[in-house]
């Protein structure tokens, strides 16, 4: 699997189970709701080792979903969409992909919006 279809497989499999908001996906351009909740969803590639025990080798990564609401609104919402996520990544495997936990973090709140982050470990060997 290449880093380009690694990419696909991964902006699929979110796309097919997310209903709830707005993606913003990356490099797209978006424009952003005035009053309602939306994502971002951001894959960072980390690195590539061979594994000793079968020559593969094992490409490792992050998906890292940004969760926003609206400024003022409280959390229980943001934590609502930060467990979807976590269900729709976590401890799944598809296309040669296998994510491990889900995590959250509070980033906090600016000017408009709240955010929260949801960071899933991901690997696929090659």
């Amino acid at each position: 699997m290449s880093f380009v279809n690694e990419r696909l497989a991964l902006e699929n499999h979110f796309k097919e189970y997310w209903k709830d908001t707005p993606i913003a996906w990356e490099n797209i351009a978006f424009e952003k709701p005035n009053d309602s909740a939306w994502v971002r969803l951001n894959i960072l590639n980390g690195s590539s080792n061979y594994r000793a025990i079968n020559g593969l080798k094992r490409h490792l990564g992050l998906i890292v979903v940004q969760v926003f609401v609206p400024k003022d609104t409280g959390t229980s919402k943001a934590r609502e969409y930060a467990d979807t996520v976590s269900q729709i990544f976590d401890s799944k495997k598809f296309s040669d992909v296998v994510c491990d936990v889900a995590s959250i973090e509070t980033i906090g709140t600016g000017d408009v919006w709240h955010q929260i982050n949801v960071t899933i470990p991901y690997w696929r060997d090659e």
